[in-house]
């Protein structure tokens, strides 16, 4: 698909209701430089796979994303990132993506904005697609909290979708 079909495959408003869509986008060709610059480690590398699972390899031809908040909140983002590739590429990065979430029960990352680990869980998940993959993450933030994430990943032929739901539960207790 190009990114104008994956960008009309995403969610409207009227469908998303008790949310607002803050942002969404589509492009053609391989992956645009960041406008975030924000180094980032990831340790073991295979990991990055898991945190990023949204934002995917660089190698997609096209692909499409938007962000949605619940209506009169800044906080707990909901993600929709549609992805295409040769259906052979889609199939590899499932299996990549499936691998790395079964290796990294336990890692870590630094930027800019600090240190945190994460653990990470593989779920069940619904009959959904040809190739479907659930997991759930917990991120340490440093010193300011945690954050809940839940991925859902479905290939579908050569396209990939991903949906995150991403929960920040507040700064940390005293230990």
């Amino acid at each position: 698909m190009t990114a104008v079909e994956l960008k009309a495959a995403l969610l409207t408003a009227e469908q998303a209701v008790g949310f607002e869509i803050t942002g969404s986008r589509s492009r053609d060709g391989a992956a645009p430089e960041s406008s975030f610059d924000a180094e980032e480690t990831v340790s073991p590398e295979v990991c990055r796979h898991v945190k990023e699972a949204t934002s995917g390899d660089g190698e997609e031809p096209s692909a499409a994303s938007s962000i949605m908040y619940p209506a009169g909140t800044s906080i707990s983002p909901r993600s929709t990132s549609l992805m295409s590739y040769p259906e052979e590429a889609a199939r590899a990065r499932m299996t990549q993506l499936r691998e790395a979430v079964g290796t990294c029960g336990r890692f870590r990352f630094s930027n800019k904005f600090g240190k945190s680990s994460v653990t990470s869980e593989m779920l069940k998940v619904p009959d959904l697609g040809e190739d479907a993959l659930r997991y759930r993450t917990l991120s340490r933030l440093g010193s300011s909290g945690f954050a809940w994430t839940l991925v859902t990943v479905v290939r579908v032929g050569g396209v990939i979708a991903t949906m995150q739901v991403m929960v920040p539960t507040g700064p940390m207790t005293a230990s």
